[in-house]
């Protein structure tokens, strides 16, 4: 069943009900009210007959002792009057009657024995009066019981009508509840609809970009769009990662086979001349095994840095350990002095100052980060000089490689951190183009940050910045 459907029938059903609550209140009231109306009519005309009935106690018989008025006087043609003895015998009574007498019950008797005035309602010839009875005393005797009486056709007819008033407007309500309910369900309903018809389109067109849209106040239904939009944007973004993720994967393949392409030929070129060499002439080239040396070494240094990348796709989780800063910073200041010449010196800040500073990370990691960077200083830099320096802060260390070589330009700085990417001035050099790559990745996984500026021919300064602890 349709949830429209059903919030109507819930409306109208309740409106139903509420007004079948109200209508039996009303018609209660009424029928109360209206008794209660004819009840006080036929209590002040018992009390004026009641006012002309004169008591004589000279005669020696009760009944004999009530001197009674002509009660035609206090009757009209829908109020009966009546005078009985205590047996139930008539005394008098009014022309209003005709041929009939007010019937007396067992139950009024006995209230007229209590001296208690009495109200019943009585069917007389299949139609309805409200009886009132009045004990007539002679002291404290009852001599006599005053029977006033009259007809309900009216009030049965006025209830008859209010009934049918009832129940036709119950009725009417309630349908045009219903009415108001299908419409309004129809307009709260719409913007669910609207979520419908969004989603299916984006299910049947695979257009994650698209958005429901919404634009009234910020209820339920407003809170659903706001997060089911918030949820395709969510997914929109994964999807566009996973793409990349694929395309990266995908160019990160065919990239790592084609630099792994060129020392293996290499190698096995060779290893062809090698073999040549000694068959047809019996001699061993020194030059070509120092050239399948190099490229085995660069083919060895090659693989180490796709581990180290596969294993940031992996999402390696790195362990980190409280570190010296000091004791790291002159393990990086070594390999800084080991790869210098006396071509490109190398210069650095005192450590001394780094004394008793403490960082969060893995040695090993951060000390692969700097000799990444250093490495690339010497190797870019032919002439001029390589320096190491630190700035101190209330919460991070900035450490600084500054070297005067070739430089990036600045087309080249925002690809630099993508793997296998090589700047233009670069390409001469040795290199595989995954250094920066791993760097970067390092320094992330510290919650640390690395920036490079550089100027084409005057140098590249490199600035890490870690969290202290």
């Amino acid at each position: 069943m349709p949830i429209r459907l059903k919030l109507s029938l819930w409306y109208s059903g309740v409106s139903l009900l509420i007004m079948t609550l109200f209508c039996s209140y009303l018609y209660l009231f009424f029928t109360h009210r209206e008794i209660s109306q004819i009840d006080d009519h036929l209590a002040q005309r018992a009390d004026e007959v009641h006012q002309a009935i004169r008591v004589i106690d000279a005669y020696p018989f009760p009944m004999q002792s009530l001197v009674l008025p002509n009660i035609d006087v206090f009757s009209s043609a829908e109020v009966f009057l009546q005078i009985v003895d205590p047996h139930g015998r008539v005394l008098s009574r009014s022309e209003s009657l005709g041929q009939y007498t007010l019937p007396i019950s067992k139950k009024a008797i006995a209230q007229m024995n209590k001296k208690e005035t009495y109200f019943e309602t009585k069917e007389v010839k299949k139609a309805l009066l409200r009886v009132h009875y009045v004990p007539l005393l002679s002291g404290n005797r009852l001599i006599g019981i005053l029977q006033v009486a009259e007809s309900l056709y009216s009030f049965q007819r006025s209830l008859t009508t209010l009934r049918w008033l009832l129940v036709f407007g119950a009725l009417s309500i309630t349908t045009i509840s219903a009415l108001v309910g299908w419409f309004l369900s129809r307009k709260a309903l719409q913007p669910i609809h609207r979520i419908i018809e969004t989603t299916a389109s984006i299910e049947q067109n695979g257009t994650l970009e698209q958005r429901i849209p919404y634009s009234g106040p910020n209820d339920e239904i407003g809170e659903l769009s706001k997060q089911i939009n918030q949820m395709m944007e969510k997914i929109e973004r994964m999807y566009k990662e996973l793409e990349e993720s694929y395309e990266s994967g995908r160019r990160f393949v065919a990239d790592a086979s084609h630099e792994l392409r060129t020392p293996l030929t290499s190698i096995r070129g060779n290893m062809d001349y090698l073999r040549k060499l000694y068959l047809e002439k019996g001699i061993f080239s020194l030059e070509a095994t120092d050239d399948i040396i190099e490229e085995l070494e660069r083919l060895s240094r090659m693989v180490h840095h796709l581990l180290a990348l596969a294993r940031a796709d992996a999402g390696y989780k790195v362990q980190m350990d409280s570190l010296e800063v000091k004791e790291l910073a002159e393990e990086w200041i070594s390999y800084g002095k080991k790869t210098a010449s006396e071509w490109v010196p190398f210069y650095h800040d005192p450590v001394e100052s780094l004394a008793g500073l403490k960082i969060n990370g893995n040695a090993d990691f951060l000390k692969q980060v700097f000799v990444i960077l250093l490495e690339n200083a010497f190797k870019y830099t032919e002439t001029g000089s390589v320096s190491f320096g630190f700035q101190i802060e209330p919460e991070t260390l900035h450490f600084r490689i500054i070297d005067t070589g070739i430089g990036i330009s600045e087309q080249d700085l925002p690809y630099v951190f993508e793997r296998f990417y090589r700047s233009t001035n670069a390409r001469g050099y040795q290199g595989t183009g995954l250094g920066l790559s791993i760097a970067k990745w390092i320094i992330d996984k510290h919650d640390g940050s690395i920036v490079i500026t550089s100027t084409p021919g005057q140098g590249t300064t490199i600035q890490v910045t870690l969290p202290r602890a």
